[in-house]
């Protein structure tokens, strides 16, 4: 009985706890709405400061230190620090790779309450897309070699993305001795290459009068341009020569002109939503429920972007890369191994509160009585979704290269919806010198 009483003190201590946490996670899902509000305003400099107030808060815990250093990165960038975005982008990665290990060795069985309560060790499409960023932040501090290393560790990890899934997978299987009957096999991605980042190094090469580099990479980009225009089921068939000779322009002969990529980064990347799953086991005699991230796309109100120079048309900006498609192909991939995670910990949870609900005997009814109702509590209760994700990705990126002439150039940005009305104008001032690296403008909008 002294054992039972212990054991049962356990019980709703670890129940106290688990409580505290799930509210700690919808705290930290309340935060990440914030930032998106901020971010569709262009409110950049309160986005930073939500997130730091969230830290102070102990909103943001260790366990989603990489969350936080994403978000921070991202906002940096977006606000012009671009030294400082890839402070936290560096400090980020680092991070991913050692909750990478952990999460290896943890395998299977860190089924405790939720997977809120286990370090956000990022999506491996946010992976991508740090090198993706840090390679704009170096192009942006005028370090085209620094920028060529993030884009060929950004094409690697893309090349080994099916291999790296397969390896989780494995672990998974060897792991699970539940005779749950999960399958942990995953879908091999159909992400091999990514034209945002062939795309970058064709001009870095060409810059460099790396003439040999900048063809095989401009090679690289139409197959990749190829496949991800498949992907997100947009022909290319028809535009193909339009697109590559708008992407390719040959340079302007007898005037003193500058090559400038204009790069157009709109939508957001898609949400988590928590769906709720309930299984009977007649065996058991239960219902199992389990809690599903399920990923919502955002899509862009944006059909075309267009590019002016003061009153002279530039051109209108071509789609490089849908990177909200990615993150739902590279999703689609993970389905088997989220799912299985997901039944385990409903099992783990239905084992533990049935041994808590046979502790009281029969003549202990009114304590059994309060132990059903706990482990009901327990059981519903402790139960969320991991809705983690890098809110302030963009959805896609458009580029148009422009040549421009020395000195200021203010650039003017018309963005159309898809009945062709104006959504949104915006104009920057790009300052363009002689001897400069190769010249990039930004241009972001939320919609």
């Amino acid at each position: 009985m002294i054992h039972s009483s212990r054991s049962i003190t356990l019980f709703f201590i670890c129940l106290l706890v688990l409580f505290q946490w799930s509210c700690a996670s919808y705290l930290l899902d309340e935060t990440q709405n914030t930032i998106r509000q901020h971010i569709d305003s262009g409110e950049y400099d309160a986005a930073i400061l939500a997130l730091e107030e969230a830290q102070k808060k102990d909103i943001y815990k260790e366990k989603d230190q990489i969350l936080w250093l994403l978000e921070m990165g991202m906002l940096h960038h977006y606000n012009g620090e671009f030294s400082k975005s890839n402070e936290f982008f560096r400090s980020a990665e680092l991070a991913i790779e050692q909750a990478f290990t952990k999460s290896i060795s943890r395998g299977a069985y860190a089924l405790v309450g939720n997977d809120n309560q286990l370090v956000y060790d990022s999506e491996p499409y946010e992976e991508f897309y740090i090198h993706a960023f840090k390679a704009l932040n170096y192009l942006q501090s005028q370090n085209s070699e620094a920028s060529l290393v993030e884009i060929r560790q950004m094409i690697y990890k893309i090349e080994q993305l099916n291999i790296r899934l397969n390896g989780l997978s494995d672990t998974y299987a060897k792991q699970d001795t539940s005779f749950s009957g999960v399958s942990w096999k995953v879908d091999d991605t159909r992400i091999q290459n990514s034209p945002f980042a062939r795309y970058l190094a064709s001009q870095l090469y060409d810059f460099e009068g790396n003439t040999d580099g900048a063809r095989i990479e401009k090679e690289q980009f139409i197959r990749a341009l190829n496949e991800h225009y498949a992907l997100i089921e947009k022909p290319l068939e028809d535009n193909r020569n339009r697109i590559i000779s708008e992407l390719f322009p040959e340079s302007p002969n007898g005037r003193d002109l500058k090559k400038v990529l204009a790069f157009t980064f709109t939508g957001r990347s898609p949400i988590k939503v928590q769906e709720d799953f309930r299984i009977y086991n007649e065996y058991w005699e239960t219902e199992l429920k389990f809690s599903l991230p399920i990923l919502y796309p955002q899509p862009s109100q944006v059909s075309r972007i267009e590019i002016w120079n003061n009153d002279e048309f530039l051109g209108e900006t071509i789609l490089l890369e849908s990177m909200h498609v990615v993150a739902e192909e590279v999703y689609r991939s993970k389905i088997p191994i989220i799912y299985g995670r997901a039944i385990l910990r409903a099992i783990a949870k239905f084992s533990g509160s049935n041994w808590i609900e046979n502790l009281a005997n029969e003549d202990q009814k009114l304590l059994g009585n309060i132990l059903d109702v706990a482990s009901f509590i327990y059981k519903e209760g402790s139960e969320k979704a991991d809705l983690r994700a890098w809110s302030s990705l963009a959805g896609n990126v458009y580029v148009l290269p422009l040549y421009l002439p020395s000195g200021e150039n203010k650039l003017y940005v018309h963005y159309y919806d898809h009945n062709d009305g104006l959504l949104y104008k915006e104009e920057k001032t790009l300052s363009i010198h002689q001897n400069e690296a190769l010249n990039i403008i930004e241009f972001y909008l939320a919609y």
